[in-house]
């Protein structure tokens, strides 16, 4: 049963017509400085951004630009504003950079990993996010999740309980296996996770349904945040898994 649900997807995906990659800049850029109006050298706090923009007219390629302008303008709106106005009395130049970095862009998917470096008077931290955008089907030009990248959701699903529980479904399969090979590093020695740490805390920093981009080859990269489960001084951690390794264990 499993080898035929991956069988099938992967005939779904063949069967859908080729199309070109989406031509992209990284052109969705800006800087805010705070207090308004100065300059980089004199401001308290510096909000430095960077995202892809797509340069086709298509349904998909507006969309993805939507769907970035909107985090931007909240962004600018909202958090930078309050963050600004917390860190300005601090007497020491604070700053955020987001930039991003194109993983994926195949016929089925655009997706987008994001890192977030922000340095708010005490210590640098890094923050990774990831944005995976179907090409085709009825999620066309939005960001799916794990669930329905599987297939074990549809696109068109609004039965809360199944929503529910075949996200649960899938991140426990996914926490299962990562943590399998934290067990391995942590006996190999490969990573310094921390003494205490154990499975509710990793679980408590993981959320597979998100926690993921696509790389080119369209394998699932799966991330835990740095220090959440080992020193900073590790760095974000990552796990890949191609997409029949993660149909396999359905």
């Amino acid at each position: 049963m499993k080898r035929f649900l991956v069988c099938l997807l992967m005939v779904l995906l063949c069967a859908t017509a080729a199309a070109e990659p989406l031509s992209y800049t990284m052109d969705l850029a800006g800087t805010y400085c705070y207090p308004e109006g100065c300059d980089e050298p004199d401001a308290a706090y510096i909000y430095r951004y960077a995202y892809p923009l797509m340069a086709g007219d298509d349904q998909v390629s507006l969309m993805i630009n939507e769907f970035y302008t909107y985090m931007v303008d909240d962004a600018l709106a909202f958090a930078v504003p309050m963050a600004a106005e917390e860190v300005a009395m601090d007497g020491i130049q604070s700053y955020t950079n987001i930039s991003s970095e194109v993983t994926c862009n195949s016929d089925d998917f655009f997706s987008v990993k994001i890192s977030n470096e922000s340095f708010m008077g005490a210590a640098t931290s890094n923050v990774v996010s990831g944005h995976v955008f179907a090409r085709s089907g009825d999620k066309a030009g939005t960001v799916v999740s794990l669930p329905y990248l599987l297939g074990i959701l549809n696109a068109d699903e609004t039965d809360s309980w199944l929503l529910d529980r075949q996200t649960a479904k899938a991140d426990t399969m996914v926490r299962t296996l990562v943590w399998d090979i934290i067990q391995e590093q942590l006996a190999d020695g490969l990573i310094a996770y921390y003494d205490d740490l154990t499975y509710e805390v990793f679980e408590g920093n993981f959320y597979p349904e998100e926690d993921f981009y696509l790389d080119e080859s369209g394998s699932l990269v799966f991330f835990l945040q740095e220090g959440t489960v080992a020193p900073v001084s590790e760095g974000v951690l990552y796990f890949p898994f191609t997409l029949e390794e993660l149909l396999d264990e359905i």
